[in-house]
């Protein structure tokens, strides 16, 4: 699966959180998404209109983080967009051969799921306010990093 980095110098108007006793991420406000790119039981939503990734949502206990220092390296902000033909109303599976794991910083407030350690030639990407996306030299989805405002 492979994804494109737009650098647009905006990001939109949209709010990462975490509820604490659902256990699960939720964007605010709301944004209508009709594909769903699934990464263990979470998901990031893409509009089929742009293929570009609106929010992340889904089930993440905490007691499944891993604690770690985490700072996410400098981002530009601009959009990522899923590249190639995908049928709206369908998830497709990121994921397949092995469940990303998730991991926290109680310091810096930040979590992610996927490689937390971050390369010179990965693009990373805000894409809203408290989220950022890593992409690899291949142009992989390589890690989504989320500062989210637990309520």
């Amino acid at each position: 699966m492979k994804f494109e980095v737009v650098r647009s110098g905006e990001i939109e108007n949209i709010e990462e959180q975490y509820y604490i006793n659902d256990r699960s991420f939720e964007c605010n406000p709301s944004v209508n998404v009709d594909i769903n790119v699934a990464i263990a039981y979470l998901n990031l939503g893409v509009d089929s209109e742009d293929m570009c990734v609106k929010c992340f949502w889904g089930f993440s206990p905490r007691e499944s983080w891993k604690e770690a220092s985490l700072n996410p390296s400098s981002s530009e902000a601009g959009k990522l967009k899923l590249v190639g033909e995908y049928e709206a109303g369908l998830t497709w599976r990121l994921d397949k051969n092995k469940m990303w794991e998730s991991y926290f910083d109680k310091r810096t407030g930040w979590y992610c799921i996927g490689d937390p350690l971050l390369r010179k030639d990965d693009q990373a990407v805000r894409i809203i306010k408290n989220m950022i996306t890593v992409v690899d030299n291949t142009n992989e989805l390589k890690s989504v990093w989320v500062q989210p405002v637990f309520i």
